[in-house]
């Protein structure tokens, strides 16, 4: 494998940087967190998972300096025989917090110092700058842009605005692996098969199919479910509240599925589910389950974020 091929802790977070960018706007919610008592162990705990979850697939040695209370941001310092020759890599992480923008009407010159003595103390070895800005993009966009258009020129840095920033601060734990999973196993058979097992079938369904799926494993144990289960599903129910559009009656895209992946049963009041249309699911389910401790409502966020560009 080529270096710039490889998968590496920046490669990863910069696809989850980048994952974030397909989601809705909340960014104004970040008008209410404080930089040490919110953002810091915010950004801290998901970096931890980030690299937690990536060792479960590469030897790795890490570790994650949280500066003293007015520090600049994270460093992350990781090394792996198989990276860059074994070598110590460095990911830096600056964060702005709106009482920032509010206050320092000279913040671009302050983050440029910043980020000078990070590049001049890790030197070649740093990777990647992310300078989170964690404000309302709509209050404080003028000074966003500022900012951005400040650091074009520096290679090394990447400017995350308030939207995407939010977003990634706002990350569940069954994305952040099932996004690693993808970047390190886009070629391996199971997960190919997955992914044929469901192509085109659409979001919706896919949620529906995932949601039966598991508590047909966890709570059936026979491979089937019931129809109140059907009728009544908080999966479903969740994702048209997060995901607005006009969608067919329930019990239509369920018949659309029949004869493929459900099917009637007499010895069941509602449905099984073909079992061989679903094998590769379910091995990506087990996976999950020994790899990540995923079950339950986990589960089904976890196969769903890492299938639903196939639906």
């Amino acid at each position: 494998m080529r270096s710039e091929d490889q998968v590496t802790p920046t490669t990863v977070l910069g696809e989850l940087i980048r994952y974030s960018q397909a989601q809705p706007d909340h960014s104004p919610s970040f008008c209410h967190l404080k930089l040490d008592d919110d953002l810091y162990p915010g950004f801290y705990d998901k970096t931890a998972r980030i690299l937690a979850s990536f060792e479960k697939y590469r030897s790795v040695t890490y570790d994650i300096q949280r500066p003293p209370k007015g520090g600049t941001g994270i460093v992350i310092r990781y090394s792996s025989t198989t990276i860059s020759h074994g070598e110590e890599r460095y990911i830096a992480m600056g964060f702005k917090s709106s009482d920032e923008f509010e206050k320092d009407e000279d913040l671009l010159s302050k983050i440029k110092a910043q980020i000078y003595e990070v590049e001049n103390d890790l030197g070649p070895h740093l990777d990647r700058y992310y300078l989170l800005l964690c404000t309302d993009d709509r209050k404080h966009g003028d000074s966003v842009r500022t900012i951005h258009a400040g650091l074009m020129e520096d290679t090394t840095v990447v400017v995350v605005e308030p939207r995407y920033a939010w977003l990634f601060y706002a990350l569940e734990e069954t994305t952040i692996d099932a996004v690693l999973d993808k970047l390190l196993y886009s070629d391996d058979y199971v997960r190919r098969q997955a992914k044929e097992q469901i192509a085109g079938i659409g979001k919706r369904r896919l949620i529906l199919l995932l949601s039966c799926l598991v508590h047909a494993i966890e709570e059936m144990k026979n491979f089937s479910v019931a129809d109140e289960f059907v009728i009544y599903n908080d999966h479903l129910h969740d994702f048209e509240a997060s995901h607005p559009g006009s969608y067919v009656p329930l019990l239509e895209d369920m018949g659309g599925m029949e004869g493929h992946f459900f099917f009637r049963d007499a010895d069941v009041e509602g449905f099984r589910i073909y079992r061989d249309s679903v094998s590769a699911i379910v091995a990506l389910y087990y996976d999950a389950k020994v790899r990540y401790g995923h079950e339950g409502d986990a589960a089904v966020q976890y196969l769903f974020t890492f299938l639903e560009r196939s639906a």
